[in-house]
C-alpha cells in the first residue's frame, strides 16, 4: 500500500470485512444517521495503483457533485460516509474528512471546488 492509500485509510472511523460490506454499511447507516436522520453510503473500489491521481481525476469532481446535489454541502457533507473497498476490508469515512484531505491535496479551497465540481 502507497502512503496516499495510507493517508486517506488513516481517516477510516470504522472497519469491517468487505465479505459483510450490506450488513456493515446498514449498521454505519444507523450510527452515522442516529435515531432521526438517514445517513447516505458512497461506495467506490479504491484502485491499487496511482490513487491519488485516481482520486482527485476520478473520485473528487463526481463526489463533490453528488454531495452538492443532494444537499449534503461541503465542508461538512452531512449525513454521508464513504464505504471504500480496499483489499478485503470496507473502510468507513465521513465524507467531511475525505473532502478535507482531497481539497488539501489539489490546492483548491471548498468554494473553489464547488464552483468547479458542483452541480451546474
Amino acid at each position: 500500500m502507497d502512503a496516499d492509500t495510507d493517508d486517506l485509510l488513516r481517516l477510516a472511523f470504522d472497519r469491517a470485512p468487505a465479505n459483510l460490506a450490506n450488513q456493515a454499511i446498514d449498521r454505519v447507516r444507523n450510527e452515522v444517521g442516529g435515531e432521526s436522520s438517514y445517513a447516505t453510503s458512497y461506495e467506490f473500489l479504491l484502485p491499487d495503483g496511482n490513487v491519488r491521481a485516481w482520486l482527485l481525476d476520478y473520485l473528487l469532481p463526481r463526489l463533490v457533485d453528488y454531495l452538492e446535489s443532494r444537499g449534503a454541502k461541503l465542508p461538512h457533507c452531512g449525513g454521508v460516509f464513504l464505504s471504500v473497498f480496499s483489499g478485503d476490508t470496507l473502510h468507513f469515512i465521513h465524507a467531511r474528512d475525505a473532502v478535507a484531505l482531497l481539497s488539501e491535496w489539489s490546492g483548491l479551497s471548498f468554494d473553489e471546488l464547488r464552483k468547479r465540481y458542483g452541480p451546474r
